[in-house]
């Protein structure tokens, strides 16, 4: 487990949630907020909708994970299979939470990745508050 994800949650007494990714070869973890903000999202929405169904689904394989004490966690033969996991994994971070691949698999994205942000430039982000540009105290 990488060493900050799992400091951050040994400083918060929490637990670590596995779960399948939708729509991707590999498993993502989590903590106990994400998890908490994906049922409270689903509380909010039309129970019989397609997009319950779908966050239903992710939630329906999340494990919750117990750490060892050297900062190891034992996956599942389900996880191992879906992902396609061998005897190596790959830890990506992703923000609050994190994914675990196939190396192979994961470099094979990456490049997909910054070959697509070549050809078809960096996504547009908002950082911080989004405040409209002043024209100088007029």
């Amino acid at each position: 487990m990488p060493a900050p994800f799992r400091a951050t949650l040994e400083a918060n007494h929490a637990s670590l949630f596995l779960y399948k990714s939708l729509v991707l070869p590999c498993i993502e973890g989590c903590g106990p907020e994400r998890i908490s903000q994906i049922v409270d999202a689903i509380d909010t929405m039309d129970s019989l909708s397609d997009e319950v169904a779908t966050l239903t689904t992710m939630l329906s394989s999340a494990q919750e994970m117990r750490l060892d004490s050297e900062g190891r966690i034992m996956l599942s033969s389900d996880f191992i299979e879906f992902s396609n996991l061998d005897d190596t994994a790959l830890f990506a971070g992703i923000g609050r939470s994190f994914q675990i691949w196939h190396p192979d698999v994961f470099r094979q994205r990456e490049q997909a990745a910054r070959a697509n942000a070549k050809t078809n430039g960096l996504p547009k982000l908002t950082l911080g508050r989004n405040t409209a540009p002043t024209d100088g105290g007029s």
